[in-house]
């Protein structure tokens, strides 16, 4: 790690940890991005509310949070539009205040990562962009305040770090216990950009993005107020440069010893070690790898791809998830001739899909197939 500084910093309390956006014009805050010339090509729909902090579409199926904001109890589930999302899969970092978050179908869009410095060695820093849902906060001249109230507010401003390269070792109790996140800071001073924020309760989780080459990126994921309360002076950030490596690892799937699970799957239902490819965890009948290919839980006897039944002689209704396709297969003769596709392959849905599918006077066999898109 380059040239780290450990700061131990003591137990606070979740009560503490970084929250919704505190800045200076909340008119401009409250609203998105676009109603101000610099920033009208953000696109801040991708900061979701999750677990009631907040949380970054990283990839088509992934959001990035702290870990603190992870660990903690509820569904999980995201409201987009209208349309809920379920939590499938919690993958946290070995040793660091970050999670990722796999959900049932794809999201509306993500952001790229941005893997540079957010502290220039020389010039000014960079102006960064932070987005989170929180509690509403109010700004004083030189700090920032939690509340009152208002929790589950969207809330944009702007910043720049101070410093890089450190990291900080908070205890986020839990099952998360303690972890050392290398971090950016920023600091808090009505001088610094036009709009200067300060992220408070609740935002934690939520992004800060750095413009690189034209675009949008996201450069950290806030996890910690700094200073002394009710007033703070800044937010430690976690790096995204850092954990990169990282966060591609996992939302692509990376399956190291090839045995047709990846590595994150295994990791959380494999107790953090290898899950064996052809066992049966659960006793469902269903081996491990089936199981990841059908995106079920290897360690849950009631979550299992199965023929639910149907009413018609047409229909088939099956156990699925919005993440994997499906197909119906038939044939005449259970034990001889080619099975014959009687649709192609569909996304299924969240919880169950129903499938009408030709039929004959023949007596004859149908299988479901499921597959990873």
């Amino acid at each position: 790690m380059r040239g780290v500084v450990h700061v131990l910093v003591v137990s606070l309390g979740c009560a503490f940890f970084a929250g919704a956006i505190a800045v200076d014009d909340l008119l401009v805050g409250e609203a998105s991005p676009t109603n101000v010339a610099a920033y009208a090509d953000f696109n801040w729909e991708y900061v979701y509310r999750y677990k009631g902090s907040s949380s970054v579409a990283v990839d088509v199926h992934w959001v990035l949070t702290a870990a603190h904001v992870a660990d903690d109890g509820g569904s999980g589930a995201l409201l987009i539009e209208g349309e809920m999302y379920t939590q499938m899969e919690r993958v946290f970092h070995p040793s660091a205040d970050v999670a990722l978050v796999r959900f049932d179908k794809p999201l509306p869009g993500f952001y790229p990562l941005y893997t540079g410095r957010v502290v220039r060695r020389s010039g000014t820093n960079p102006e960064l962009l932070m987005v989170g849902w929180g509690q509403t906060g109010m700004v004083a001249s030189a700090s920032f305040q939690n509340g009152p109230g208002g929790r589950g507010v969207k809330r944009w401003g702007t910043n720049r770090a101070e410093y890089d390269g450190q990291s900080v070792t908070v205890d986020m109790q839990g099952d998360a216990g303690e972890l050392t996140t290398e971090i950016f800071n920023t600091s808090f001073s009505l001088n610094d950009t036009a709009y200067e924020a300060g992220g408070v309760q609740y935002d934690s989780g939520g992004g800060v993005f750095v413009k690189n080459g034209g675009q949008w990126k996201l450069a950290g994921t806030i996890i910690l107020l700094t200073g002394t309360g009710p007033d703070f002076s800044g937010n430690f950030m976690a790096e995204t440069a850092v954990y990169s490596d990282w966060i591609e690892s996992v939302v692509t799937d990376v399956d190291t010893d090839g045995d047709g699970m990846p590595d994150h799957f295994e990791q959380v239902y494999g107790g953090g070690s290898d899950l064996v490819a052809s066992a049966d965890a659960d006793g469902d009948g269903q081996s491990n790898v089936a199981e990841w290919v059908a995106d079920t839980d290897p360690l849950d006897a009631e979550s299992v791809f199965v023929l639910l039944g149907s009413s018609l002689a047409g229909e088939v209704v099956f156990s699925s998830v919005a993440s994997r396709e499906y197909q119906v297969q038939f044939r005449t003769n259970l034990v001889a001739g080619d099975w014959v596709e009687t649709n192609a392959w569909m996304m299924g849905e969240a919880g169950s899909t129903t499938l009408l599918v030709p039929t004959n006077s023949v007596q004859g066999f149908r299988r479901m197939r499921v597959r990873i898109p």
